[in-house]
């Protein structure tokens, strides 16, 4: 059919209007038959519609790309919103807007990830394997979301089938991948499957290099002391890294093997400054360095932060442009946080680093020494840099408390939670709102609102677990509280020591022993494993759970076990921990090692010379051997450095005592009280020295003024029953015992004396009974099983006796303390032919134990030194006297140690007897710790930090 358009022109039958339509058509036929003109007039038709179908073709095709980027972009700006909404902690509105953007393309994969992650942040974790599963199936080619799925699988069941079903679905898309043999390789790792981790990470490095990879075979290889096979990964790797960020992670890594295991602190050095070479802004690197060059100089912690101090600031002024503002004064004024976050008087372009984590470490050295105005000054200059960093408000918060400053502390860490919501900034508020909460009454729901969404924004914070767990245990909710510390067992946190140890000290408080040294283990071997490849502050925390390890085995009459676990802990964390150092010192100490325990004792005081009781531990040991000048040496040195630590007065005092010099000793006690005015042992002591000098109304009077202030100390009761004991008072020591137990009720001494004090006044059934539930407080107390088997011998009661054999059988041969169950031995009254051995061996012990005392107790007779004090303590005694010579000769003088305190006061016209020979001595020493001396100046700021006092009177 010929199309009626041209019908007209076939009609006519007009050659001109053929020839027209085409130039072509009249070359190549100029002489046509009309069915060829046909032909040619039906195809010159074909052409000009088939050419008005391309154009609308090409103007729809380009229509459709259009609206195509335009949903594109529209996606991409809400995954954007998203995103800033999930950093904002705006959790349901991120989630209903990554809903809606899998409505508009159900197969954007970067949606599905970022969805189920968000779930899984909000602890849904079936809604978020569901999104997973969806993800999946939409994109099945997305080796990113196998790989999310996996890990999320993982961190739920523990390296379950499932989690390894993922990985292998993830592996058939990509053998290769590094992302997901690295976290393939950690669930190995985790198994103990060492050789499996291995190849799945060299597998992927044959394809490309990563950081995370080559730290993490690094690590592996560390652990089984490859050290030189980790080096030359290192320096294989480190030069085919894309990034500037992979290469500095890599140098990290690299300078701690060098340091750490290699003991090469220059080749260190200088993998940092490579580090520094490669990327001048990583503030990582910076900070790295300047805990290298403290660990290099400085022997001592306060040399060690002066010298971190130094590199820091040089760091900080080779890298940032000097400030043009005016900072008059800036440093005497609170934060205020509510100022502009906007105008930040230094552009971040301007300068070189990306964060501000150097001020934050340089006001945490101020922190650490109590410079609390110095602090706030360097986070006030750090703040001008970067007044978006959240972390340097929330360290601004906490400068603020620590100056009493609660307002501008709260305002910090609120401004700090409206610029990023971060789980350290909530876990500081809400232990603010607990200290000082806003009405007078403490709003504990609001703190563990708080605590809850730390927990969501980052669920492996290991200090929120820690601070909730202690918190939830202070209000006695302990099965809470454990709940809480399973919780961050389960969540694998980053600070696996934090959790552990608070842990361990819940069930330890519960008398759950085995238990606790179970987790304590646990964290140990966790720790270990995160702090092997790389330097972090982390460290310093596992040493805790060392700390508290070999303090535990150390009560458990464990000595060897706990030498064992002080060594490991110095040779992991290295000999910069006091704590440790004393703690081994202890345990050669009761071994009866006294030579090996001096160098440890002379290292610890070395390395903090504020440890006040390694002063006094090592004192003491030094008076039970005899050397009382030598004691009186360290505990004079002890007191210079740390004057209110009570039990360093107790000490010296007792020493003064033991020797005869009752007025010294009195002097001692007068001093300490002033210096700790709540140390109640001071009065109980002090009670105790006039007790046996036979003044019964100034014992009477300290007593009382002890028990005012502690009532709930169950020795001050037993001191005031001895004193009305000795002056004859029966009927008032039943009272003083009876009041006692109402008022510390778990002290075992208390229902010793209850029940020896009614058996001799013949109440023969109300002893058994308090003997009975003092053992029922404490059943590893041998010394009430004593009692009530004389009290069962004295009235013959065979069944009685056979009963508290029974019983002490079970709980003394158990060996939950490592006791040796000696007191199962010596009540039982029918024996076989192997306890009777027993016996003979136990009294052989007993015989070699009272040897061992005789010999001590000539060594306290002779009051004497055999051996001169470390040439090192002496110098710093003597490097001490001088400087105050120097700062403060007014202020040594011999005075009168006056108090307004009534019983000092009173006990000041005691004795007429003149101070002993070295009373000028002592005055002279006592004269430099008054209000005005150096030494109260310096640490007159403000207690110690509560970690070290929690380690110190471990």
């Amino acid at each position: 059919m010929i199309p009626t358009s041209i019908s007209p022109t076939v009609a006519t039958g007009d050659p001109g209007g053929i020839w027209t339509t085409s130039s072509s058509t009249r070359l190549h036929s100029p002489q046509q038959t009309p069915i060829r003109r046909r032909i040619s007039l039906c195809r010159s038709a074909s052409i000009q519609s088939s050419s008005d179908f391309v154009g609308r073709s090409i103007s729809n095709q380009h229509k459709s790309k259009t609206a195509h980027d335009d949903e594109k972009s529209q996606i991409r700006e809400m995954f954007q919103q998203a995103k800033r909404l999930e950093r904002q902690g705006q959790w349901r509105k991120a989630s209903s807007l990554l809903n809606d953007i899998l409505a508009l393309d159900a197969t954007d994969a970067h949606s599905y990830l970022a969805l189920a992650k968000l779930e899984a942040r909000r602890n849904r974790i079936q809604e978020a394997a569901r999104v997973f599963e969806r993800g999946t199936v939409a994109c099945p080619q997305s080796i990113h979301l196998w790989q999310a799925w996996a890990v999320h699988e993982d961190s739920q069941s523990q390296g379950g089938p499932k989690a390894r079903e993922l990985y292998e679905r993830a592996f058939h898309i990509d053998p290769y991948n590094p992302y997901v043999c690295h976290a393939y390789g950690l669930l190995e790792r985790r198994g103990q499957n060492f050789q499996a981790a291995q190849e799945l990470w060299e597998r992927a490095l044959e394809k490309k290099s990563t950081a995370a990879l080559v730290c993490s075979l690094g690590e592996l290889w560390i652990g089984q002391q490859r050290y030189e096979q980790a080096r030359a990964l290192y320096d294989l790797h480190v030069a085919k890294l894309t990034t500037r960020r992979e290469q500095v992670e890599v140098y990290l890594a690299y300078a701690w093997l060098e340091e750490r295991y290699l003991r090469n602190v220059a080749r260190a050095r200088d993998l940092l400054q490579a580090a520094l070479h490669v990327d001048p802004s990583s503030s990582w690197a910076q900070v790295a360095l300047a805990r290298l060059e403290g660990r290099r100089y400085g022997g001592q912690s306060n040399h060690r932060e002066a010298q971190e101090e130094v590199t820091l600031q040089r760091l900080t002024k080779d890298n940032f442009i000097p400030s043009t503002t005016s900072t008059d004064k800036a440093g005497q004024q609170p934060l205020k946080s509510k100022k502009s976050l906007a105008q930040s008087t230094r552009r971040i372009e301007k300068t070189n680093c990306h964060d501000g984590r150097v001020f934050n470490a340089l006001a945490k050295i101020q922190v650490k020494a109590r410079k609390y105005d110095k602090a706030r000054r360097i986070l006030r200059e750090g703040l001008q840099h970067y007044s978006r960093d959240f972390s340097l408000w929330q360290a601004a918060g906490k400068v603020e408390e620590r100056l009493g400053n609660v307002t501008g502390a709260r305002s910090c860490y609120a401004t700090s939670l409206c610029i990023q919501p971060s789980a350290p900034t909530l876990v500081a508020y809400a232990l603010l709102e607990l200290k000082h909460p806003v009405e007078k009454k403490v709003n504990f729901s609001r703190s563990q609102g708080l605590f809850e969404e730390a927990l969501l924004v980052d669920p492996r914070h290991g200090p929120a677990y820690n601070s909730y767990g202690n918190a939830l245990l202070k209000r006695g909710q302990v099965d809470a509280a454990r709940a809480i510390f399973e919780r961050g067992v389960q969540a694998n946190c980053s600070d696996a020591a934090s959790v552990f140890h608070g842990y361990a000290k819940l069930e330890l408080s519960m008398g759950n022993v085995s238990r606790g040294r179970q987790l304590l283990q646990q964290g140990l071997e966790q720790a270990r494993w995160q702090h092997l490849g790389m330097d972090s502050p982390h460290r310093d925390r596992a040493r805790f759970l060392a700390h508290t390890l070999g303090m535990l085995e150390l009560n458990s009459d464990n000595p060897l076990e706990a030498r064992r676990v002080f060594m490991d802990g110095l040779r992991r964390y290295g000999n910069s921990s006091s704590q440790l150092l004393l703690g081994a010192a202890m345990s050669e100490m009761k071994l009866g090692n006294e030579d090996s325990a001096r160098p440890l004792y002379e290292k610890a005081v070395a390395v903090n010379p504020r440890h006040a009781q390694a002063w006094q531990v090592w004192g003491v040991m030094e008076m039970r051997a005899g050397r009382w000048d030598d004691a009186q040496t360290l505990f004079q040195c002890g007191l210079r450095s740390n004057p209110k630590h009570g039990a360093l007065w107790l000490a010296y005092a007792t020493l003064e005592g033991r020797k005869g010099h009752a007025q010294v000793s009195r002097t001692l006690f007068t001093k300490g009280l002033q210096h700790a005015p709540n140390h109640t042992p001071l009065l109980q002591a002090w009670a105790s020295l006039e007790l046996r000098q036979g003044n019964w109304s100034a014992a009477r009077l300290l007593i009382t003024q002890a028990l005012t202030r502690d009532k709930h100390n169950g020795s001050g009761w037993l001191v005031a029953a001895e004193i009305e004991k000795r002056t004859g008072n029966n009927g008032l020591v039943l009272l003083l015992l009876r009041r006692g137990l109402e008022c510390a009720p778990n002290c075992v001494e208390l229902y010793r004396a209850l029940g020896d004090a009614l058996l001799s006044a013949g109440k023969i059934q109300e002893a058994r009974e308090i003997y009975e539930r003092g053992m029922d407080i404490d059943p590893q107390y041998a010394t009430l099983y004593h009692s009530l088997a004389q009290l069962e011998a004295q009235v013959f009661n065979l069944e009685g006796l056979s009963k508290l054999n029974k019983k002490a059988a079970i709980h003394f041969q158990t060996d939950k303390f490592g006791g040796s169950g000696m007191g199962a031995t010596a009540i039982n009254s029918q024996k076989s032919e192997k306890d009777r051995t027993n016996r003979r061996s136990n009294d052989s012990d007993k015989e070699r134990r009272t040897s061992a005392d005789g010999v001590l107790g000539q060594k306290l007779k002779m009051g004497r030194s055999r051996t001169r004090v470390p040439p090192e303590v002496t110098a710093l005694a003597q490097r001490i006297v001088e400087e105050e010579v120097e700062e403060n000769a007014e202020a040594r003088r011999v005075r009168n140690a006056a108090t307004t305190e009534d019983p000092v006061a009173f006990l000041e016209c005691l004795s007429s007897a003149s101070l002993m020979d070295n009373e000028l001595l002592l005055g002279d020493f006592l004269s430099s710790l008054d209000d005005d001396g150096p030494c109260r100046r310096r640490h007159n700021e403000d207690d110690l930090d509560e970690s070290s006092n929690v380690q110190s009177d471990a």
